[in-house]
Parts: C-alpha cells; sequence; structure tokens
C-alpha cells in the first residue's frame, strides 16, 4: 500500500522501520487499547507484518505513517479483508506514537486509507471499532467521515464496551471535500438569472436515481408518486427503523424501484444494501385510518437477481375473503421498466404481432394478443392450476400499466400452493422469444423457480411463445412434481387437436416426447430419452391408444437437414422421402407395421443421422 496526504506518507512497512515500531509498540500508554493475539513483543508483531504483506493473494496491508518532512515512523495504521467474511467488508486499525497525539495526523491518515479502501481494493464497506473508554478514538472517526454503527463485540471485555463507526462506498466523502460541480453551478446560476427555473432544477436533481451496485437491482424508479419525495422519506424511514430493530442492521443507500397509489393507499417498493453485504427489496405501505406506514414484506435478493417483483397490498381492501388465514391475496407484478415510455396515444390491437401469438387450445385466452408493453413484454398467468396434471386449466393474459404493474390477479391457495405460475415474453432476434417462467406467492416478494419452466429446444431459439407446451411436458412426465424445462421442437394441429413434440430436460435427464392430443384429453403419448440429443440431427417417435384406429407419428430434425428418408426395416420398398417435420396421423391401415429407419440427409445428398421409428401403445389419460 502507498498513499500520501499533504503531510503524511503511508507505506508499506520495511526492515529498516523495526526501530521506530519498538518506541510506540513499548508504550504502556499508546498499547493500552490495541488487540494483542501476538503478545506484547513488538518484534513478533513486527516479524507477522512483514510475512503477511508476501503472502498473494494479499488480505492484510499494514502500513507506517511517516512524516513526509522528516522521515519519521510515528505509528502504524491497517487495513484487511473482515474475518466474518463479509463480501466486500474491510476492517481498520490504527496506532499513533504519543508524542504526535493531538495534531491531527491520524485523522489525515484515516482518511488517506479509507479512499485507499474504496478506490484501489474495491471495498464496499469499511468498519472500526473503539472501546468507550476512548472517546478519542471515536472522535478520529467522526472527523474522518465515519458513521456510528452501534455496538460491538469486544476483543477484550476487560477494557469494557466496543462501538463501530462505518464507512460505506458510494456514501463516504472525505471531510472538507465538498461537490461544488456543474449541477452546483447551474442550481447558482439559475438562482441568479432565471429564478422561474428554480423548482424545476431543484426537482431535476432530488429525483431518484438508478443504482450503480452490481447487488441491487439496475431499475428506473417509476410509479406515480415517485415524485413524492416527502412519502419516499417517510417510508424510508419506517423501513430503516424496522431493519435496525428486527434484521438486517443498518442499510446503505436506499433506492426507491416503484412508489404509488393501490386501492386508498400508498405503496412504496425500495431496495438497498444490509449491513450483511447483501442486496434487500421491501414493501412500505399506509395501513388503517389515518393511514399509518407499514412495512409488509422485506427479502434478501439471492445469488441472481429476479426478473419481477410481487406486489402484495390489502391494506385498505375491505374483502372477508382476502383476511389473514383465508388463503387468498390480491396480487400484481412490477416488470423491469421499459426502455422507453408507453405512448399513451397508441395501444395494442388484437392483430398486433399475430405471428407471434402462442399456439394455444384455448383461443379465447392469449392466443390473438399483442404486444402492451413498450419493449413487446408480454405476461401470462396461469388460471386454476392444481398438482393434478389433467385438471382443465389456462392461461389469462395480463396487461400492463405505463408505471410498469401488470392489472391485479385473485392468488388461491386452494388452486395454485406453490403460488401462480406467470410466463413473461420479450420479443429477441430473428422472430424468435426469450421467455421467462416465475411462480409469484404472497408472501415472497422475489419470485420462485417454477417446477415447470419453458426454455430454448436444445437445436435451437424458441419461435414464437407456446403456452401449450407446459401441458405437453406434464403429459411427457405424468406429473407435476419434477421441476424441469420444457421445450417445443415442433408442434401441428388437425380436426382431432394438437400434436406436439417437446423436449424435457430434469436434472437426471433429457427426454423427448410425442403428445397426440384429442380435444382436451391425452390420447397417446411416446417418449424416449436422448443423452446425446444436442449431437443428434433426427428424432423419430410415434404411439397409438389401445383400441384407437388412429396412430400418431413425428419425425423432427434439426435445422440443415434438407430432407428425410423413410424405409421400413425389413421391407424392400423404395424409401418415402419427405421433407422435416412430419407430424400426423395415420390409420391403423396405413401405418407401418414394423419399425422404420429414418435418415436425416444434407442439401448435398449425403446422410447425416438415423433415427428408429417405434410404434408404442399408451393408455389414455382422462382430464
Amino acid at each position: 500500500m502507498r498513499c500520501q496526504t499533504k503531510r503524511l506518507l503511508i507505506r508499506d512497512f520495511v526492515e529498516t522501520d523495526r526501530e521506530a515500531v519498538r518506541g510506540w509498540r513499548t508504550d504502556p500508554e499508546v498499547m493500552r487499547y490495541l488487540d494483542q493475539p501476538l503478545g506484547t513483543d513488538p518484534d513478533a508483531w513486527f516479524d507477522a507484518v512483514l510475512r503477511y504483506a508476501e503472502r498473494q493473494p494479499r488480505v492484510a496491508h499494514d502500513a507506517a505513517i511517516v512524516l513526509r518532512e522528516t522521515g519519521e515512523v510515528i505509528g502504524w495504521i491497517g487495513i484487511a479483508h473482515s474475518p466474518d467474511l463479509i463480501a466486500g467488508e474491510m476492517v481498520v486499525g490504527y496506532a499513533l506514537k504519543r508524542s504526535h497525539w493531538g495534531k491531527g495526523y491520524m485523522t489525515e491518515a484515516l482518511v488517506a486509507v479509507l479512499e485507499y479502501g474504496f478506490t484501489k481494493l474495491g471495498a464496499r464497506t469499511i468498519r472500526a471499532q473503539y472501546y468507550v473508554a476512548n472517546p478519542a478514538s471515536a472522535r478520529v472517526m467522526e472527523k474522518a467521515g465515519m458513521k456510528p454503527a452501534g455496538l460491538a463485540v469486544s476483543a477484550d471485555p476487560s477494557l469494557g464496551e466496543s462501538r463501530s463507526y462505518v464507512a460505506r462506498r458510494g456514501e463516504w466523502r472525505p471531510p472538507g471535500r465538498r461537490r461544488l460541480g456543474l449541477v452546483v453551478v447551474l442550481v447558482l446560476i439559475a438562482l441568479i438569472a432565471v429564478p422561474t427555473a428554480v423548482g424545476p432544477l431543484l426537482s431535476y436533481l432530488d429525483r431518484p436515481r438508478v443504482p450503480d451496485d452490481p447487488r441491487l437491482l439496475p431499475w428506473r424508479p417509476r410509479g406515480d408518486l415517485i415524485g413524492d419525495r416527502e412519502f419516499l422519506d417517510q417510508a424510508e424511514r419506517v423501513w430503516r427503523q424496522q431493519a435496525e430493530r428486527a434484521g438486517p442492521g443498518r442499510l446503505g443507500k436506499v433506492h426507491p424501484l416503484w412508489a404509488g397509489t393501490i386501492g386508498a393507499g400508498r405503496v412504496a417498493l425500495l431496495q438497498a444494501v444490509g449491513d450483511d453485504g447483501q442486496g434487500y427489496v421491501a414493501q412500505v405501505a399506509e395501513h388503517e385510518q389515518p393511514a399509518v406506514l407499514r412495512v409488509d414484506r422485506q427479502e434478501r435478493f439471492g445469488k441472481t437477481l429476479p426478473s419481477v417483483l410481487v406486489v402484495n397490498y390489502d391494506g385498505n381492501v375491505d374483502i372477508p375473503m382476502l383476511r389473514p388465514g383465508r388463503g387468498a391475496a390480491l396480487l400484481r407484478l412490477l416488470v423491469p421498466p421499459a426502455d422507453r415510455e408507453p405512448d399513451a396515444t397508441s395501444s395494442p390491437t388484437l392483430t398486433d404481432r399475430a405471428d407471434a401469438a402462442p399456439l394455444s387450445r384455448d383461443t379465447s385466452s392469449a392466443s390473438q394478443l399483442g404486444p402492451d408493453h413498450p419493449d413487446g413484454l408480454r405476461v401470462w398467468r396461469r388460471v386454476h392450476d392444481t398438482r393434478n396434471v389433467y385438471d382443465d386449466s389456462g392461461w389469462e393474459h395480463l396487461q400492463l400499466e405505463g408505471a410498469g404493474l401488470t392489472e391485479t390477479w385473485l392468488h388461491l391457495d386452494s388452486r395454485a400452493p406453490s403460488g401462480s405460475v406467470l410466463v413473461l415474453a420479450r420479443p429477441a432476434s430473428g422472430g424468435s422469444e426469450t421467455v421467462t417462467t416465475v411462480v409469484a406467492h404472497p408472501s415472497h416478494l422475489v419470485t420462485r423457480e417454477p417446477e415447470t419452466a419453458l426454455a430454448d429446444p436444445t437445436w435451437g431459439p424458441l419461435g414464437a411463445v407456446d403456452l401449450a407446451v407446459y401441458e405437453d411436458a406434464q403429459a411427457v412426465l405424468a406429473t407435476a412434481n419434477a421441476r424441469h424445462q420444457a421445450a417445443l421442437l415442433a408442434a401441428s394441429a388437425d380436426s382431432l387437436g394438437r400434436l406436439a413434440v417437446v423436449e424435457v430436460r430434469t436434472a437426471r435427464q433429457t427426454q423427448v416426447g410425442l403428445v397426440a392430443w384429442e380435444g382436451s384429453r391425452v390420447g397417446c403419448v411416446a417418449t424416449r430419452p436422448y443423452r446425446d440429443l444436442d449431437r443428434r440431427s433426427v428424432v423419430a417417435l410415434g404411439c397409438t391408444r389401445p383400441g384407437s384406429r388412429l396412430v400418431a407419428v413425428a419425425v423432427v430434425a434439426r435445422p440443415g437437414v434438407e430432407k428425410l428418408s423413410i424405409r421400413e426395416v425389413t421391407g424392400g420398398a423404395t424409401p418415402l422421402t419427405l421433407e422435416p417435420p412430419v407430424l400426423r396421423r395415420l390409420t391403423v391401415s396405413d401405418a407401418p407395421r414394423e419399425d422404420v429407419v429414418v435418415t436425416a440427409i444434407r442439401a448435398d445428398g449425403s446422410a447425416i443421422d438415423t433415427d428408429t421409428l417405434r410404434i408404442s401403445a399408451s393408455p389414455p389419460r382422462a382430464r
């Protein structure tokens, strides 16, 4: 470590500093409040410091405080990673030769090391602690711009109670340094030259900002109350008070995500980094009459930041079934902000993006709805979802408001005990769409991982979102309990219903399944495990329901396959040549009577890969 101030040089210790270190480390007054894990021998401490400086990666920086004018070593200051392994947290300690007390050297050195820790070492939080019996050390921390952070664990209880101070990156400023930059100059110009512009300019400077901390959501603050500074300050105070009382302790800078009115109450979603170095989100809302602000829910972000948040507010809703313990709640989603604001002069029509509409058996739900978000984001909710796979279910399209909230839906624990399943789709390049599947539950602000998640197929990107894949995947697995990803390889529909080839990935294996529907009932299912699906070029499946006169067959090829050659294993007839994919129903008389070899062929006529088509008998499955 090396940095300097007007009067001091702060650098790593060298061997020639040993005698100076002996001078202050043998002074009982200097050592009175210092922890001494290596004992009182100054040489043992100095040897350890030199050893730590050679370790890689370096976790501790112990430096000499040197007077620039004379070169005299007058003390020590050290900064190291927190022993509690809190991400981004460091601790600082110091000592000064008694003859140089009261001259401001220690504050000067501490300021320099704090700045070095934030700018060079990447610290997010820097802590220091002192014994209450040594108030002079507390004054040094205060003068250096650190803030009180409550009680600390005393390393030596015989010396009494300990307290800590903290400096946080983004909040800490060196004392005496002011932000008299361009924005302040503009304010002064406005005050002198254009008095009428003062209000709007101050409002602009005070507006909430997007956080740049990777532990927080980088969302632009939204909502009709986002400019109500008084309300946001009240909501922040309420959250800080609860956090310090019940955890996670002292919060860093609080950033609003959304603030607005729901029903008759004001609601704010806030985020901040807690004392543990983790990102948190909280919902603060008005309750009762007269209104009282209260923290409804608080939750820590996981390793991956959520794609949406769940709003659950019933503070001023007088509906008996929504009271606690009734298993019902009114939910909404807060989705990421758009790249641009909605255009109030135009609204989506039923024909917008018809080419990207989901293929669904319920044509009255989502099949004709276009995008209602400036970035094309669309949201659907699974309705009547239960653990019985074959209970009737469907999808409801959730309209999006300009501020990023979806319309409200009624969640019933009896229908969706694990939470409401939602699918979010956004247009991607080449006519495809990116999809996120989440579960929203009233008890959580952050969405959860679903049992079934829609995903891109192995052989290419997802095309237009097909919500029916959800049911197809359940039919392949014959259960709703296995956590998996489902992707569509091919689908078609005839007068009897839907034919689909789906890929289902679980933690243990990848299966490809053919699902043939007869109306709203599963007619037959064929499944095969494919460990090498990413290396294959063709898959072939067939199924029939016992007693049925129909056989469903499907042959699907990866992109690049121009033709399919189909030949019975023992037959001598000329192979049948077709273009992929092939999904159709055949009568029993027209269906192959034995196994069929399917060959994938390139445009130049060369064979790529083969698979064998077998017809499996599948019992009917009631819905």
